[in-house]
């Protein structure tokens, strides 16, 4: 019996879940095997070079936990010594512990008289997660090689990802920096994040409770308790609160995941770093590499998604008896009924039925039997096959919208336009749970009477190996692009997601005379000019709609989906949870030093001091035996201050360089001249530390050369006494870079200094 069989076979009382463990029968002694009543399932021993190593991949990523409930814990470092001691005796998860539960789960339905109600198998699951902010605040400065996690965090990219509404606060960053990130910037960043699983409710809050305690006081939860996600009561129990079966398409990962019959799949490296299908490992041309510490590892993207279930309910039952009107053909005998004609409406938004039955195979009425078989439910595409009058070589929306969720999100069969290899590229494992109370009459008869509905929605988290090719693409690329999906080489607008997208925004303009003839997807280009004068033109493709006619069915599209905020983590392999925990990240085989240096009027004699020293530091440096002259880099950073005081420059930095001579050419370039009052530009200065490019591995070296103190402590003559005007503050900056390892030297230069300012910037 091969694997794909035996899997089958192992797992075949598990036809809900669309992610199975590839297993092997045992075949040898020297594998380790978990008896699971007529089976043995396989444990992974020795990983192969292209497939992950289960036992080092940490447990919801690849397979998902099997839970009724889900708690994510967010929360802040407070004391990295006693964290680190925490984390060693925190045990995560691993993915080869997950197929051994879902494998247990499988023995005791197989052994139950009724496996649909089969005993609880009472299970905890725990995963860990870092921000990039988090990873600082614990030293491990190294980029991960995914360019936009290692610069932005979520709050940076709320605007870019359509966000237009409040989030919760626990996920709003005090400073968000959209156009250069803000990881750097710990104020009120999001550390981490404990995923905690479980096979019941109870057993999930006592695990969340136990975890907590674990870390103790080393830790502040954010919003002070989990955020908690719950299956809903049955006869939902797998749906979300729209009322779809959730997470009915999953990608395959080759060679790890049992391979349904038109299941999408994607070689591991799209989901887990380090492997074939990561696109920084596949790159040969990529600047930025991944460090090795980050194989077996994943991105992680949470979203709080907010449903307003009511009001999508009233939409679909205000379009439903249109369905002449979107019907595929324009009727169908016998007709359909109220409840039938709601549910065809509902399913071309999202692409499936409610029961899970693609609606490419099922265009007019539901098809309960395809959606409870998985070898059938995701085995489709979207050509029409059956109408002559419709290609069987080109992209159709005969059937099912391109608009629809499910079509947007996970598209499939684009060619000849787009290839296969890139929509496998762009897949993520999607996981996540209901939150929020179930509806009821009461909140029905409120909500008709102008009350707000009660908060709930999804809980949604996804893994993929790169953030822009996942769930950024997927987000923008995909669910928020009119023209997406490709189908034609003219570009076609077809409209957004219309769970995921978000109301266009309208500029009014009004055309003088008698408009132009057009119809419906005609091209159109318009040269308008407003009222400063100014000319600009707008090409695009006509929608028409007629004086009086009403609109087509679901339009508008008020959008029934917000989004409250999220952020975007990494989930270190269980090998780097060990390193961090034992604080062996890096080693000091390597210093990186930055002088700090004051270039205003007085201070040229010093500048001078470091460029005629520097050679003979060098030299003592290497005569420790600590270092090579090749461990040791330089770098510059030169400071005046803010106009109207000085009009030159507030910070000018020169990169790290091991070169010697080309550092002392720099400081001999450097002329000390200008600062127009006392305090000067020291704030953004070492703002510029922070952000130096230091090393990983490095000793890390400040050293401050000044005669003035920073704007903002109460100096006379300060031409900003309310501190920095880019608000970058001494106190929050200098505990930034002990945070960091960046150890901070203050020359004080005598006598300016300390004859006539008497607070002094080392205080």
């Amino acid at each position: 019996m091969d694997n794909h069989q035996y899997s089958l076979d192992l797992y075949k009382h598990l036809g809900s879940r669309s992610l199975l463990p590839l297993v092997s029968p045992p075949v040898s002694t020297t594998r380790r095997a978990v008896v699971t009543g007529n089976f043995l399932a396989t444990r992974q021993s020795v990983p192969t070079t292209d497939l992950p190593d289960l036992n080092n991949v940490q447990g919801d990523v690849i397979f998902l936990f099997p839970k009724k409930a889900k708690n994510f814990v967010f929360f802040r470092i407070n004391n990295t010594t006693s964290f680190r001691t925490a984390l060693q005796s925190f045990k995560p998860t691993t993915a080869e512990d997950v197929k051994d539960h879902i494998t247990s789960i499988a023995v005791v339905k197989a052994n139950a008289a009724d496996p649909s109600n089969a005993p609880i198998v009472n299970i905890s699951q725990y995963q860990i997660a870092f921000s990039r902010a988090g990873m600082y605040y614990l030293g491990v400065n190294e980029d991960t090689g995914d360019a936009r996690f290692d610069k932005h965090c979520m709050s940076d990219d709320k605007q870019f990802l359509g966000d237009e509404r409040d989030w919760d606060p626990i996920f709003v960053k005090t400073n968000p920096d959209p156009v250069n990130g803000s990881v750097h910037d710990d104020t009120g960043a999001l550390h981490g994040v404990i995923t905690v699983a479980a096979s019941s409710p109870e057993t999930c809050t006592k695990a969340s409770n136990d975890v907590i305690s674990l870390f103790g006081s080393s830790i502040t939860v954010a919003g002070g308790k989990p955020v908690e996600g719950r299956t809903r009561p049955r006869p939902f129990k797998g749906h979300e609160h729209f009322g779809f079966k959730d997470g009915v398409s999953q990608p395959c990962l080759r060679g790890v995941v049992v391979p349904r019959p038109g299941q999408i799949q994607v070689d591991p490296g799209v989901i887990i770093m380090g492997y074939p299908g990561d696109p920084v490992r596949d790159d040969l041309t990529a600047k930025v590499k991944r460090p090795a510490w980050t194989k077996d590892g994943t991105m992680l993207v949470f979203r709080k998604l907010e449903q307003s279930v009511i009001l999508f309910e009233q939409y679909v039952e205000k379009n439903g008896p249109r369905w002449r009107e979107f019907i595929p053909g324009g009727n169908i005998i016998p007709s359909l009924d109220k409840g039938e004609a709601e549910g065809l409406f509902a399913a071309r938004l999202i692409g499936r039925w409610k029961s899970g039955a693609p609606l490419a195979k099922c265009p007019f009425r539901d098809d309960k039997a395809m959606a409870h078989d998985p070898d059938r439910r995701n085995d489709f595409d979207y050509v029409v096959s059956d109408n002559p009058n419709i290609s069987r070589f080109e992209p159709s929306d005969y059937y099912c919208p391109f608009t629809a969720h499910t079509r947007k999100t996970a598209p499939r069969n684009l060619h000849p336009y787009i290839d296969v290899k890139f929509l496998e590229s762009g897949s993520i494992v999607r996981g996540g749970l209901p939150y929020g109370g179930e509806v009821t009459d009461q909140e029905r008869r409120d909500v008709a009477n102008g009350k707000p509905e009660s908060p709930r929605g999804l809980l949604f988290n996804c893994y993929m190996s790169s953030l822009d090719s996942g769930f950024v693409r997927q987000t923008l690329g995909y669910a928020g692009n009119d023209y997406w999906p490709i189908t034609s080489l003219v570009p076609q607008k077809k409209g957004q997601d219309p769970v995921l997208g978000s109301p266009p925004v309208y500029t009014p303009a009004q055309i003088q005379g008698t408009s132009p003839s057009v119809k419906s997807g005609d091209r159109v280009n318009l040269q308008l000019t407003g009222k400063d004068g100014a000319t600009f033109e707008v090409s695009g493709f006509a929608n028409v709609t007629p004086k009086g006619a009403a609109p087509p069915p679901g339009e508008p599209n008020p959008f029934f989906v917000t989004s409250r905020g999220g952020e975007y983590f990494f989930v270190p392999s269980v090998s780097t949870l060990k390193s961090w925990a034992s604080a062996t990240i890096t080693t000091t085989s390597k210093l990186d030093i930055v002088f700090v240096l004051d270039a205003t009027g007085g201070m040229q004699v010093y500048i001078n001091k470091v460029r005629d020293t520097l050679q003979t530091l060098c030299k003592n440096l290497v005569g420790t035996g600590k270092w090579t002259a090749g461990d040791l880099r330089f770098g510059l950073i030169a400071f005046r201050d803010h106009p109207p005081q000085d009009s030159t420059y507030i910070t000018r930095q020169y990169p790290f360089d091991s070169d010697v001579s080309a550092v002392k050419a720099n400081l001999a370039n450097l002329q000390a001249d200008c600062g127009g009052d006392g305090p000067e530009a020291q704030c953004d200065a070492f703002a510029a530390v922070v952000k130096a490019g230091w090393r990983d591995e490095a000793t890390k070296v400040a050293i401050l050369i000044t005669d003035s103190p920073p704007h903002g402590i109460g100096e006379d003559e300060d031409g900003f006494p309310g501190g920095c005007p880019l608000q970058n503050d001494p106190i929050r900056l200098v505990n930034r870079m002990a945070k960091l390892g960046i150890t901070l030297h203050v020359l004080a230069c005598e006598p300016t200094l300390s004859m006539d300012f008497s607070i002094s910037p080392s205080r």
